[in-house]
Order: structure tokens, then sequence, then C-alpha cells
């Protein structure tokens, strides 16, 4: 991996961490994300349009692509309504590069054994940053938003090869924000419009951006690895929130950061 596509993914990560740290104090959650994807959606029109381009082969994993971040806000929406969010989010989080790197070696895409172990090692720190031992439920509802997550940027990685990033990005948004501001009311999306909100919107599509970028870079024996990489968002988080983290998330972040030192060094 470049050095460039490894420090994309990590400023990616940082920004994760950032917007989560707002979406956190946010009273209204899922409105405010709903209305931060917005925001993100149309700030990314302008890059979009300057770096314009898509082949006609891009357009079924596009496809693809929308279908997966539809299926992740059903799914994550479902997973936090019947399960703590401080548990089920590092499950979701910790399985899904777990799960892209048993579908790349699946499809024979070349993965080495040293990333296989950088990837291990970042997915078991992101599980052990749980609080708490996660219960069948939790683990239950937090599997389908893991696989939302692993195939959309399996997908993606391959979508990629046909389509300028950002064109791609910005395309692949059009059905869940539709969704998202026709599922909520007017005035529920009035109430949301927040410097706070902005400064969310611009950190997630900026996080994701990044993401697709290092992507791009990167060959399909790689897509595990960036997959992992961009999980570090919780190692920042807990930098963040310093004075919150246990024991047990502390020993996590140390897994995590021996996770990307191995994907560096290899």
């Amino acid at each position: 991996m470049t050095g460039l596509a490894l420090g994309l993914v990590l400023a990616s990560g940082l920004l994760h961490a950032l917007w989560n740290v707002l979406l956190a104090k946010a009273p209204r959650g899922f409105d405010t994300m709903a209305v931060a994807n917005l925001i993100g959606f149309l700030a990314w029109l302008p890059v979009a349009l300057v770096s314009w381009r898509i082949d006609r082969a891009a357009w079924p994993w596009l496809a693809v692509s929308a279908a997966f971040q539809i299926l992740y806000f059903v799914v994550v929406n479902f997973a936090y309504a019947r399960a703590p969010a401080h548990t089920a989010y590092p499950v979701a989080r910790g399985a899904a590069p777990v799960l892209l790197l048993v579908i790349a070696l699946l499809a024979g895409d070349g993965v080495t054994w040293w990333a296989a172990a950088g990837v291990a090692l970042i997915g078991a720190g992101v599980l052990g940053t749980a609080a708490g031992t996660p219960d069948f439920r939790t683990v239950a509802v937090a599997l389908p938003v893991a696989v939302s997550l692993a195939g959309y940027t399996y997908v993606t990685a391959h979508g990629l090869r046909h389509a300028d990033a950002a064109t791609y990005f910005w395309l692949s948004m059009i059905p869940v924000v539709s969704i998202a501001m026709l599922t909520r009311k007017p005035a529920a999306v009035r109430d949301q419009m927040r410097p706070a909100t902005v400064a969310m919107g611009l950190g997630m599509v900026g996080a994701h951006g990044l993401t697709l970028l290092a992507l791009a870079m990167v060959p399909p024996a790689q897509v595990p690895a960036i997959g992992a990489l961009r999980e570090t968002g919780i190692l920042f988080m807990i930098a963040l929130t310093w004075q919150k983290a246990s024991r047990s998330a502390m020993a996590g972040a140390a897994l995590i950061f021996a996770g990307v030192v191995v994907l560096a060094a290899g």
C-alpha cells in the first residue's frame, strides 16, 4: 500500500471520529444524521461535477453500492433500537473488516497473510472496545450492519475501477438521501439545520470520500486493509474521549494500533 493511500484512509478515520463525537451530542441522532447526509450530498456535488467520469461498466456496481447503503441505514437503525449502541457499534465495525477479508480470500484476490494478520488485529481490537460482553441479541442485530459495510466496501472497490471516486460517491448517495428526506417531516429537517449538523455533514462526506479515494488507489488484494484501516476512527474516538476509556477499550486500542503498524509495514 502506498503512503498516500494509507494517509488518506487514516485521515478518513480521524474525520469519522470527529463527526461521531458531534453526533453523540445530538438530541435526535437519526434525524441529525439524515440532515447531515443531505448537507454532505449537496456540498459534494461541485466536487463530483469537476471530476465527473463514469463508464457504462460502473452502473451495475453503482446500483449494488447504493443498495448496500440503503441496507446499512435500515439495519443500523434496527440494531440501535434493539441493542446498546456502545456495544452493537464495535461489534458491527469490528466484524466488518473480518467479513471483508473472508470475501476477498474466497474470491482469490491474492490477500497476503501479513495483510490478513493486520486486518484481524484491527477487527479484534475494535471488538475489544465494546462496553461489556455482547450478548446474543446484540451480535444478532449487529452482524447485518457488518455485512452491509463489508458488502458495500467490496462492491464499491470494483465499481471504482470504472468511475471517478467523487462521481461514484455522489451518485451512490442519491437513493439513500432521497429516502431519508422523504421519510422525515419538513419541520424535523428544519430543526436540524444548525452549525453542528453542517460540520457533521462535511465531516461525513469528507471521511467517506477519502476512503473511496484510497480504495481507488489500491489493487483488490489491499481492499480488506483499507476496510480495516477505516475503522481506526474508533482509535481516534478513544483518544478524543480519553477520560472515558475503560481498560478493555485501551487493550482494544493497542490491538488496533498494532494492526495499523502491521499493515503499514507490509
